[in-house]
């Protein structure tokens, strides 16, 4: 199924944020001192609006996870579930009557919005919350100040929770090459971009019909960024590309798009398109995912860039060996598209129509912590799953569902489907053995690479204030509408890299280069001092 990370690469790429108990709002109004004790649940019951699933799971009300956690907790929750076509416009209207419910759950919030209604008092700030009675989130914002800083908001306040993932391999993206046209051809996987482009050629000789890279055509730039740590500007991350940025050798922010660096790769994607290996589709007609998994069966298409190889459909996956990364002409060689582990921050707003933000803050915080971590993933042992070499291992109503393991875990859980959830991912091994495989299967690839292979920091989508988000706004309308526009004409030939670049870079200048990128350099030293 096409997965969350979508949104992760931003080449495109999305997302954050948080409460507190006895705080003011920043908008300079008192916070009213909440309703809720700090004792027993009770009776209590939380009403709740979330993203729903339910063609195909069960409503929220019978599905076993929220059953039983209300066995665990005591706390009874009236779940409004919302589908993906209605999510925008419920959230707006009940924002703008004020009907609001205690909680928002994996409703997506932008950091503008969670600005907004924090300060007009309608989210309340979590950090107090946090800090008094989340002990779980507590100690995971002390020991990873970077997921505090991605969810911490240009006026000091958490205002949502994070959907959290340490794992490098399921954070990040790869190149997949054919690996049965490669041994067709007596190839070995390639290592540098040299050796990617000689082997894109060499296995097309044989039959003109197969297609180098290719991919639908609104991820062409997939490729793009997964290039960008072998041309020396993956420092940061996929978020970090994803905003035009990158850090240099020399410890300084930089843009990427007027980057001489920028000029060496688009230069290098010219070569691919002009030796046929850059599938012109990917920039004429368009390719839909009917076309493109059609070619992938009929072993058509030679690579791609994606999570895992499955996207290109699950017999054809097969054929693919991943690669991490590629040594570039100047010896550069990062996973430049590995993402933060705060992979969103809208996972759980508290409205102020809360009467028990400290109960409703201990009930999320569950989910933070080993157990709750656990359970919302594996539900409970001799339940949901068995326990083989010590390990989970979901029951075989689940490993044998029709609509695949995902899905099956799908009818108990609510934290495998789609991301953004409040909580923590577990561990690569523990969630590949309920699964019955392993990480180096599912990505066909080694991910003990991307050990060595990652940027040293990994940006989150930084945060503006109001005045820098009017400013940025304003002049990304105009650059992004250029750079598509001369990045197709670069890589097409249309425009030439020699005699044209100079005046590319001075149009962007003149559209607030620089001052996009002061902007940038402020937002992340207020993330890099975040504590």
């Amino acid at each position: 199924m096409r997965k969350g990370l979508y949104l992760l690469l931003a080449i495109t790429m999305m997302f954050s944020l948080v409460l507190s108990a006895c705080g003011g709002g920043s908008g300079g109004e008192a916070t009213p001192e909440p309703a809720g004790t700090d004792g027993d649940p009770g009776s209590i019951t939380l009403k709740i609006v979330k993203r729903g699933y339910t063609d195909v799971h069960p409503p929220a009300d019978q599905l076993w996870m929220w059953q039983k956690y209300e066995e665990i907790s005591g706390i009874h929750v009236e779940f409004e579930e919302l589908a993906g076509s209605a999510v925008t416009e419920r959230k707006n209207v009940m924002l703008g009557s004020n009907d609001l419910p205690d909680a928002f759950y994996r409703i997506a919030f932008g950091t503008d919005e969670l600005m907004k209604y924090g300060k007009q008092g309608l989210f309340i700030p979590l950090e107090e919350l946090i800090e008094e009675h989340a002990p779980n989130l507590n100690k995971l914002l002390k020991d990873n100040p970077d997921i505090k800083g991605a969810i911490t908001m240009s006026d000091g306040h958490i205002y949502a929770l994070p959907y959290v993932d340490f794992s490098k391999a399921f954070n990040s993206v790869r190149l997949y090459i054919n690996k049965s046209w490669l041994d067709e051809a007596g190839l070995e996987v390639p290592e540098t971009t040299a050796e990617f482009r000689e082997a894109l050629m060499k296995i097309r000789e044989k039959d003109s019909k197969r297609l180098g890279w290719v991919l639908e055509s609104q991820y062409w730039t997939f490729l793009e960024s997964f290039l960008a740590g072998s041309f020396g500007m993956g420092e940061g991350g996929a978020k970090a590309f994803g905003q035009y940025l990158y850090k240099n050798a020399d410890g300084a922010v930089k843009t990427t798009f007027n980057d001489p660096k920028y000029r060496e790769l688009l230069r290098y994607m010219n070569d691919l398109y002009k030796d046929g290996s850059l599938a012109q589709q990917n920039f004429t007609t368009g390719y839909d995912y009917a076309k493109w998994s059609t070619d992938g069966s009929n072993n058509l298409i030679g690579s791609f860039v994606w999570e895992g190889p499955g996207y290109i459909g699950k017999d054809a996956a097969e054929n693919y060996v991943g690669i991490h990364a590629l040594e570039g002409p100047n010896g550069d060689k990062l996973a430049g598209v590995l993402g933060p582990p705060a992979k969103g921050i809208f996972g759980f707003v508290i409205t102020n129509k809360n009467k028990y933000p400290v109960e409703t803050i201990k009930w999320i915080d569950y989910f933070y912590g080993e157990e709750g971590i656990n359970f919302g993933t594996f539900g409970l042992e001799g339940e949901t799953y068995d326990l083989v070499d010590g390990k989970p291992k979901y029951k075989d109503e689940i490993l044998n569902y029709k609509g695949g393991v995902q899905l099956g875990a799908f009818q108990y859980v609510d934290n495998v489907y789609g991301a953004y959830y409040p909580y923590v991912e577990p561990d690569d091994s523990l969630r590949m053995a309920a699964r019955g495989t392993t990480v180096a299967d599912e990505i066909k690839a080694d991910p003990a690479e991307l050990d060595v292979l990652a940027p040293k920091e990994l940006w989150p989508d930084f945060v503006p204030t109001d005045d820098e988000a009017n400013q940025t706004s304003a002049i990304l309308t105009d650059i992004n509408k250029y750079i598509e526009e001369m990045r197709v004409k670069f890589v097409t030939g249309k425009a030439s890299l020699d005699t044209d670049w100079d005046h590319y870079v001075k149009t962007l200048d003149k559209m607030g280069a620089q001052s996009y990128l002061d902007i940038k350099k402020a937002q992340y030293e207020r993330y890099s001092n975040v504590k």
